[in-house]
């Protein structure tokens, strides 16, 4: 396994099964349409299609948004936008449109099916946990209240839908490694330190998922970071200074060499986002 890898060059092949599955439990050709244009999907050419090459456009359908963070009861105030008072809600509009082809429209219900009896994990930082929000929110109409429940368990975030058996989950590890920054409500701290061959406290908690999704990168975003030599609860404890891209490059190869010796490839799909947009504002 590659220690830097990105969504789009990992796994591509998988996800057009995935859409390609949909279409068939379907069992019929849907319409794709958007404000200018309808077309009708091909099989054929989805199965060619790059789904991770393309540009976000702006779609004027009236059946967008998806969701309203408004309506979703597993919405986190801190992501609330229009409850607290955002006016621009136009940012709603905007979708992925690939080259070459089209998405077909999200159906909570084939995706639940798709899931059924099965695990996906967002693991990382606060941008997987907005990712693993916005699952849950897609989700949550087509699912009656008695048939599902969030769970929180320190670091560990479970939705589950009771009739599907699937389980949704987000676990918090900003470094994917041990840190000083593991606690996902009391991490924001100025001295940032790690275990760099540490994982499996982690691992442990996501090691049985049939789908993960790791990011990291923006806690790394500082000149340089302490490794640590042995563990926190060491009462002598020794550190090191690594600059960041040499630190950075060290966790990513402990954690692909867990996934290498711990993951049946025939059973876990496994994508891993890297740089992403800040979004502290």
């Amino acid at each position: 396994m590659k220690v830097l890898v990105t969504l789009a060059a990992y796994h591509s092949k998988d996800s057009k099964e995935i859409l390609l599955d949909y279409h068939q439990n379907q069992n019929q050709t849907r319409d794709y349409k958007s404000h200018d244009h309808v077309n009708v999907v091909d099989h054929s050419l989805l199965s060619r299609c790059d789904l991770f090459s393309g540009k976000w456009v702006y779609d004027h359908n009236k059946s967008y948004p998806l969701y309203k963070d408004r309506e979703c009861k597993f919405m986190f105030d801190d992501l609330a936008c229009e409850k607290f008072g955002r006016k621009d809600l136009n940012y709603q509009h905007w979708r992925w449109q690939p080259h070459g082809c089209d998405l077909p429209r999200f159906n909570a219900k084939a995706l639940l099916e798709r899931l059924r009896g099965k695990r996906l994990v967002f693991v990382g930082d606060s941008v997987n946990r907005n990712q693993w929000v916005s699952m849950v929110c897609l989700l949550d109409s087509s699912i009656p209240k008695p048939l599902k429940y969030m769970h929180l368990n320190g670091p560990l975030y479970t939705f589950k839908a009771t009739e599907y058996n699937a389980s949704i989950d987000f676990y918090w590890s900003p470094l994917l490694v041990e840190s000083n920054s593991d606690n996902p409500s009391n991490h924001h701290l100025s001295d940032r330190i790690v275990r760099i061959k540490a994982i499996e406290k982690h691992a442990r908690q996501w090691g049985d998922a049939d789908v993960l999704v790791f990011n990291s990168y923006l806690w790394w975003r500082i000149p340089k970071l302490k490794v640590l030599q042995g563990s926190f609860e060491s009462p002598n404890q020794v550190y090191q200074e690594v600059n960041m891209l040499q630190c950075y490059k060290m966790a990513l190869k402990t954690w692909s060499n867990w996934l290498d010796t711990h993951v049946n490839r025939t059973k876990t799909q496994l994508f891993f986002v890297s740089m992403t947009a800040t979004h502290s504002r």
